[in-house]
């Protein structure tokens, strides 16, 4: 397990790493830094695909099926941050390969099925777990916003929004961790997101200030 903790600490993983890792792992973990980086920019699909293939192609070297499964669940999660429609790729065969109920657990998660297991999820992600399953849109946006790590906090917005369960609280949330964190294409989806609910909402003016940002950002 301290193998996989030291390759993705993106979202799965979440400890400290040991001894030096093998080369294999330090360099599927820095073309998945690449990819998450790229992705969340919006660097041209071409650039974020070969990251993310090279990635892949470095956890092949150790036929590791385990970390293979998070590293397209990875994927996934990005998605999620980014509004898009989680996709799961290899995900499936590689679960029907060899099923590990943490990875399982998170797929679930990500497809927002009520089967998910909060107790099986990363720590970061329970509070919210236990709010977005309450059905109460205030307290999800409250536990969204107490996610200390930007990515998994932009994450479980996706997810609230996913639910349906989105307020003018949670999506600046959103678009302040997008911000912050220099995420150019996150920024953009949750702008837009954002715009659409404050014209919905009959707030004309908002959502005129929040269409001039885009435009300016955009350009």
């Amino acid at each position: 397990m301290k193998k996989i903790l030291c390759l993705l600490s993106l979202l799965l993983l979440f400890a400290g790493c040991g001894p030096k890792p093998l080369p294999w792992i330090a360099a599927g973990y820095q073309r998945m830094e690449n990819f998450k980086t790229d992705f969340l920019t919006g660097r041209p699909p071409t650039v974020t695909d070969m990251h993310f293939q090279k990635a892949v192609d470095e956890i092949k070297k150790s036929g590791d099926l385990d970390l293979l499964g998070k590293v397209w669940l990875t994927r996934m999660a990005l998605q999620v941050a980014v509004l898009d429609e989680p996709e799961g790729g290899d995900y499936p065969k590689i679960e029907a390969a060899e099923p590990v109920p943490a990875n399982r657990n998170f797929y679930l998660f990500l497809k927002g099925d009520a089967a998910a297991d909060g107790a099986l999820l990363p720590a970061q992600y329970r509070t919210f777990f236990t709010a977005l399953n309450g059905g109460n849109a205030t307290e999800t946006g409250t536990a969204v916003a107490k996610i200390e790590d930007p990515l998994s906090r932009l994450i479980a917005a996706g997810l609230a929004v996913r639910r349906n369960f989105e307020d003018e609280t949670l999506l600046r949330t959103a678009v302040e961790t997008a911000s912050q964190n220099g995420w150019k294409r996150a920024l953009l989806a949750w702008l837009n997101r954002l715009g659409a609910f404050y014209e919905a909402s009959g707030e004309a003016a908002k959502a005129a200030a929040v269409r001039q940002r885009i435009d300016l950002i955009a350009s």
